[in-house]
């Protein structure tokens, strides 16, 4: 890295000692550093932890984008959420290089639909957008436990690509283990192969429940003091705030190359949208100054999202239903916290807001509905007939998630008919992580991601542990099992 360049790029006070706030503790009363945030994933007050403050780029970093590598990219957006005195310059770029030499995200074109590209997300070493967040994490989180001469045990739950980006992520890293909570019968086959494929320090197990049971245990055990301190826990799912920032590097990147392809054109961006920790990424690099005219938020039938910014309250749509899109199925977001938080609401009226008992405030719901706009698409066939209509009008074949961000884009055309913008939508998974869709469609032919390759010859009944019941005593005894009983 040329690190003279990269540095003439960072905004004013970036190199200071950032600071941490919970969801719930909308004064401020409380600031936490870095590393505290790193290590409890989840404050102690059940909050989710967000910055103190957003570092805000000038326009002249805006000019300056294209011409920086990913890695270089990445020091520049980080460098302004950790302190330089304990991540010393060289190390961030260590940890950058270790996590993005390679990464490259291909924008696709489609041929006659307004104003739309693919940027595809979905080429890491465990075929999902998660990869991204997951390697700078990893990285990080191995760095300070080796300063520090500490071990920790990651766990998350995972509504199907997190937990095999966090096991790739991880594994083999000293001083960490992880254990992944996934719903049994609730993620795709190549996704459960995914999983259970990679063992070392580094497990998964199928839970007896839905994906918001395994985050309600995930969360149970981070808030356990007592659980907690004995396993040493911490999160590196979207509750991880760590897990969340360096997803905000790639909203920059593709902005940086829409820019350069299509200047002068508004850009926003179209996110698949399950537990929102994706869209809190890019509302955040927003903050950050990024010039975004609008996010488009497409979600499926776990619709809540979609309820809370339309009609102002979740009232009705907290059921948890299975569907194609398998890792939106979500009922309550994790990062709907967040965002409300992010955009003015009072952290008393989160929890109501979130079980349905309170509307959203109206300036918060104007101001969002200021950057956001959401659809929902609700059946499963509207998932099959979009893709298939992608395919055969574009040559572009998407998956479940990423085809509900192209159709509710076609929804935000259908009311915002200006076409001089770009919209890029976001394809999160590689389309073999899906392939019974293939049986219905033959002619549509699936790319391949190559780390999915040598899962064909497993055996998945072989592979599969038993069942774990959705309890904390059961999750307890996991843990023992994978760091020993002291």
């Amino acid at each position: 890295m040329d690190m003279n360049k990269i540095r003439q790029m960072l905004p004013d006070g970036a190199a200071g000692d950032p600071l941490f706030v919970s969801t719930r503790d909308r004064a401020g009363k409380i600031h936490h550093r870095w590393n505290v945030v790193l290590e409890r994933g989840l404050s102690a007050d059940y909050g989710l932890f967000m910055p103190a403050g957003m570092p805000r780029f000038p326009e002249t970093t805006f000019r300056n984008l294209s011409g920086l590598t990913y890695q270089e990219m990445a020091w520049v957006i980080m460098r302004g959420f950790l302190p330089a005195d304990e991540v010393p310059d060289a190390v961030l770029s260590d940890i950058c290089d270790g996590a993005y030499k390679e990464t490259f995200i291909p924008i696709e074109t489609a041929l006659d639909d307004n104003n739309l590209v693919i940027a595809r997300l979905d080429r890491g070493p465990s075929c999902s957008f998660k990869d991204f967040a997951a390697r700078f994490l990893a990285r990080l989180m191995s760095y300070h436990l080796s300063v520090n001469r500490r071990r920790a045990t990651i766990i998350v739950a995972t509504s199907g690509d997190t937990g095999t980006a966090i096991q790739t992520a991880f594994y083999g890293l000293p001083h960490t283990n992880v254990l992944v909570l996934y719903p049994a019968e609730r993620v795709s086959e190549v996704q459960e192969k995914q999983m259970l494929s990679v063992t070392g320090n580094v497990r998964a197990i199928p839970i007896d429940g839905n994906f918001d049971d395994c985050q309600r245990l995930a969360k149970g055990m981070l808030s356990n003091d007592d659980v907690r301190e004995r396993f040493r826990l911490t999160s590196a799912n979207s509750i991880s705030l760590w897990r969340l920032l360096p997803q905000t590097i790639y909203y920059f990147y593709i902005w940086a190359e829409l820019n350069r392809r299509f200047p002068d054109q508004p850009i926003l961006f179209s996110v698949p949208s399950g537990n929102l920790g994706n869209l809190t990424a890019g509302l955040m690099a927003k903050r950050m100054g990024l010039p975004v005219k609008m996010f488009i938020a497409g979600t499926n039938a776990n619709n809540i999202f979609a309820n809370i910014v339309g009609k102002g309250t979740s009232h009705g749509s907290l059921s948890n239903k299975h569907t194609l899109a398998n890792s939106m199925d979500i009922s309550v977001p994790s990062n709907l916290e967040r965002i409300l938080f992010l955009y003015g609401e009072s952290p008393v009226n989160i929890p109501d807001i979130l079980a349905g008992k309170r509307t959203i405030t109206p300036y918060v719901a104007e101001n969002l509905r200021g950057d956001v706009f959401v659809e929902d698409i609700i059946t499963n066939e509207d998932i099959e007939a979009h893709i298939v209509r992608f395919w055969r009008r574009n040559n572009i074949v998407l998956e479940p998630h990423g085809v509900i961000g192209v159709a509710a884009s076609y929804r935000y055309r259908q009311y915002f008919s200006e076409v001089k913008s770009i919209i890029a939508v976001l394809e999160t998974a590689s389309p073999s992580k899906f392939p019974d869709f293939q049986k219905n469609y033959p002619d549509i032919p699936i790319p391949q991601c190559a780390s999915l390759k040598q899962l064909a010859d497993f055996n998945l009944e072989t592979m599969r542990p038993p069942r774990v019941a959705a309890e904390p005593g059961a999750i307890i005894e996991q843990l023992e099992k994978l760091v020993g009983p002291d």
